[in-house]
């Protein structure tokens, strides 16, 4: 079913940059309110500048439970929460012989728990909403391709992919009947400060190779934006990526082979 997004409150963490930001622009084109949540205030402030100031903004980090939970809790004290974008997420670029368990910890905290601490703390608000245009409310999780197939020098990152991924599947059996829609959303390479940060973050740059498909982050975007207007199980904003992952289950040697010839295995 259809929703008009003239007035639909999304609710944005990772809002600061990349995609979440294109994402809310594309939004408030739209005539959606925003409630803009990162680390980073001065890049919120900045943005709903930018957008009008007629947003919320809220500095939250979520891989802090309590920071998740005044996040949604003030989202909800201004009126409906229709969509709940999990989008904040880092990358680290390492081997996994060099990945620590601090790693482990801190990347799992951030991309995983803290979208399930966002969306525990919103689901008691949309069920209790009323249907519009069909639905409560939605809950969409900004996973990646890698969650289908991962990449060398990228296994922690793919594997809270995957995770996303897997709650996305049980959450849209499990809310199916109370109308709460669940959307996960599968990027590839996604053109933003991404891939600079989790080289910073790992030590090792992030392997990028010309090979590679690539998108920006308004495309991202936009397919994001077309599956709130139309909620739908997955969004894969470069439409034959889907395929390709899904041959590669078919094939898993050649597709190691041509990932060793392609990117750099550090020594």
């Amino acid at each position: 079913m259809t929703r008009r997004l003239q007035d639909l409150r999304l609710v944005i963490t990772g809002a600061s940059a990349g995609i979440g930001a294109a994402l809310a622009r594309q939004a408030h084109a739209a005539g959606c309110q925003l409630v803009l949540a990162a680390r980073r205030r001065d890049r919120l402030e900045a943005l709903n500048a930018e957008l009008g100031g007629r947003h919320l903004v809220v500095e939250a980090d979520v891989a802090i439970p309590a920071d998740c939970e005044r996040l949604i809790a003030t989202a909800a004290s201004r009126g409906r929460i229709d969509v709940l974008v999990c989008n904040a997420g880092y990358g680290l670029a390492r081997p996994v012989a060099t990945t620590t368990a601090a790693d482990w910890d801190a990347i799992w905290r951030t991309n995983v728990l803290g979208s399930v601490d966002c969306i525990r703390a919103a689901l008691p608000h949309l069920h209790g909403q009323e249907l519009q245009d069909g639905w409560r409310g939605q809950i969409m999780l900004v996973s990646s391709i890698l969650a289908r197939r991962a990449r060398a020098l990228g296994a922690a990152y793919s594997a809270t992919k995957a995770a996303q991924l897997s709650i996305a599947e049980a959450l849209r059996v499990e809310l199916r009947e109370a109308r709460i829609a669940v959307t996960s959303v599968h990027p590839v390479g996604t053109d933003s400060e991404f891939v600079v940060a989790a080289g910073k973050v790992g030590g090792t740059p992030w392997p990028v190779t010309k090979a590679e498909p690539r998108q920006t982050s308004e495309q991202v975007a936009k397919a994001m934006l077309a599956g709130i207007r139309r909620p739908r199980p997955e969004v894969w904003p470069l439409w034959w990526s889907r395929y390709a992952v899904g041959l590669a289950t078919l094939m898993p040697g050649v597709v190691d082979r041509v990932m060793a010839r392609t990117f750099t295995k550090p020594r």
